[in-house]
Formats: structure tokens, C-alpha cells, sequence
């Protein structure tokens, strides 16, 4: 006999409990029809679940999607805020025959003096043509003709043919301007001082004709000097001698910008004509000098070489030049 738990004397007993289940005798299997319908509920509604899930991610995505478009359309539109505008770095002094420029349109237009170059254009010069422009810091670039110059800012530009003539400015003791010449071959720049870059045979020949440059090529830095010319090629670099009078700066003088000469003394004349022919300028005595000091000019040489300038306007006074291969000599004119 089971003896009942004293806590809950009303509880069945386990003999109880299997005379129930006896009697309420084995559950009947469901009918195929039904678990069917209940595997096709189940299934519908998981169905529908997941699909729900996918419907919250494409949400997400395409929320995320249409943020990056509207983020890149906000970008594009914002550009002219934060973009900096072409700046004004350069004017044509001069141009000879064949000269044009694009600011950047794609389309190219003459050139003509007094015109500005901004940041970002590219001047290019025909077989027969040559620019002479002033930057804004200073300094004076002249294109040789066949040659193509593209302006970053008022000091890079990138020279990928021909030849350009650079010219720091004639102040003695000043602070030479910092303008770096990029080219195929290294770049050039110069440490108060007149050369001239020229590519050709794919490489590059820097000529000095005073002060001196640095170039920076696969090689490292190379410093010139006034009177030589570097030639950079092939991972190489040679040094030849070259006169600031010699023939090779001819062309120079062809595309010089216009010298004042109204209210000019002949001294402040003859220091501008010997540093556009390379050559330096003797007097045959002081009193020649002073003469040379006290005469103001007038009128105008625009057009002129230098060294046509030169006999030119000394044809006005009683002073007459002697040249030579490296010196303007100042002589009294014979009476």
C-alpha cells in the first residue's frame, strides 16, 4: 500500500495516475490532410517573416544608397565653394608671330600683349613664334618658338617642349624668387639668375648665363654656375662652357619686352642693354661715366634688339659702344 504525501493528502498517487492514462486508452494519429495544413501554415508564416526581414534590409541599404548619392550630389555642387578659382599670374609683354594660349576651355586663342594668363593655361608658340611674359612675383619668362608651357600658379610651370628663357630680376642682394620649371627630365630652379631650359634628344640643357640653378633629376640635385650649360640625359649629367654672350642667347634678344627709356639716364640705359646681351659695360674713362650718368634720354626703342637699341639711342649723345665678345665699351664719340 502507498503511503500518500503527508503535505498534500489529496494529491493522486502513481498508482492512481496509471490507472487514468489506462483508461483514456493511445491519442489518435492525425489525418494526412491535416498535417499537411498545418505544415503549410507553418511554412507561410515563416515565409512571410523572412520576406518582412529582407523588406527592413533593402530599406537599410537603399537608405544608405540614396545618402552616398544625395552626399555626391551635395559634393558636385559644393565644388565652386571650396574649389579655388584660376588666379591671375602672368601678362603677355610681348608676342612675335605665331603665339596662343588655352585657359583651360579646350580651345586655343592668339595671344597679344597685355593679355593675362591665369592658373592652370597652357601657351604654346608656332615655328615662327615667341612670347615674352612678366609673372605677378616678378620674375620674366620668354618662350622660344616650338615650345608649349603649362602655368600651375605663379610659381610652378610645366615645360614640355621646346625652350623657355627665365629671368629672376636684375636687384642685386634681393631675395631671389622662388619659381620652380618642372620638365620631363627634372626640375630647375634657380637661385637668383638668367638660363635658359631647353628639351631636346630626350633630354634636358640648362644653360646659366648668371647666378646659378639647381636641377633635380633622377640623379639628385645638381647646381651650375653663370657660364656653363648642363646637359641632363639618359641618367647622366655633362658640363660644357658657355659665354653669357655667346649665339646660343640670340634668340633671346629677338623677343625682349619693351624698355622705357623717357626720363632714363644713359648709365640706367646701358645696365639694362648689357644684361639683355650678356655683357658688361666699361667705361673708357670717369668722365665718360659721369657723362653717361648726367644725359636723360626720351623717345622709345620698342621693337629693338638690345644691341640695336644700343647704337640707337647712342647715336643721340656724344657717347659712341664698342662691343665685345663680353663687354659693352663706352668711348667718347670722336668729334
Amino acid at each position: 500500500m502507498n503511503t500518500r504525501d503527508q503535505d498534500h493528502p489529496d494529491a493522486p498517487d502513481d498508482g492512481d495516475l496509471a490507472l487514468l492514462l489506462a483508461a483514456a486508452g493511445r491519442r489518435g494519429e492525425p489525418s494526412s490532410q491535416a498535417a499537411a495544413e498545418v505544415r503549410a501554415a507553418v511554412e507561410a508564416e515563416w515565409r512571410e517573416v523572412v520576406e518582412s526581414r529582407q523588406q527592413r534590409r533593402r530599406f537599410v541599404g537603399w537608405a544608405a544608397a540614396a545618402g552616398v548619392a544625395v552626399a555626391a550630389v551635395a559634393v558636385w555642387l559644393a565644388r565652386p565653394l571650396y574649389m579655388p578659382e584660376p588666379q591671375a599670374v602672368a601678362s603677355f609683354a610681348r608676342t612675335v608671330g605665331d603665339v596662343q594660349v588655352d585657359s583651360g576651355s579646350g580651345h586655343w586663342l592668339p595671344a597679344a600683349p597685355g593679355d593675362v594668363v591665369k592658373s592652370g593655361a597652357v601657351i604654346r608658340t608656332g615655328g615662327s613664334g615667341r612670347a615674352a611674359l612678366k609673372i605677378s612675383d616678378g620674375v620674366e619668362l620668354r618662350l622660344d618658338t616650338g615650345s608649349q608651357l603649362a602655368f600651375n600658379d605663379a610659381n610652378t610651370a610645366d615645360l614640355s617642349s621646346g625652350a623657355v628663357y627665365v629671368d629672376s630680376g636684375p636687384e642685386a642682394g634681393a631675395p631671389a624668387v622662388d619659381f620652380v620649371l618642372e620638365t620631363p627630365v627634372g626640375s630647375v630652379r634657380h637661385l637668383g639668375t638668367q638660363y635658359e631650359a631647353r628639351l631636346g634628344d630626350g633630354g634636358l640643357r640648362v644653360g646659366i648665363r648668371e647666378g646659378r640653378v639647381e636641377i633635380n633629376g633622377d640623379r639628385g640635385a645638381v647646381l651650375g654656375s653663370a657660364g656653363e650649360v648642363l646637359t641632363l640625359r639618359d641618367s647622366t649629367v655633362s658640363r660644357a662652357r658657355l659665354a653669357p654672350s655667346a649665339s646660343e642667347w640670340n634668340w633671346v634678344a629677338d623677343v625682349t619686352p619693351p624698355f622705357s627709356i623717357e626720363g632714363r639716364s644713359v648709365e640706367a640705359f646701358l645696365a639694362w642693354a648689357g644684361r639683355e646681351s650678356g655683357r658688361t659695360v666699361v667705361y673708357a674713362s670717369p668722365t665718360v661715366e659721369q657723362q653717361a650718368r648726367s644725359v636723360t634720354l626720351s623717345g622709345t626703342v620698342e621693337g629693338l634688339a638690345p644691341t640695336q637699341a644700343l647704337a640707337a639711342v647712342l647715336s643721340t649723345t656724344s657717347l659712341r659702344p664698342v662691343l665685345t665678345d663680353g663687354e659693352i665699351r663706352i668711348e667718347a664719340a670722336a668729334q
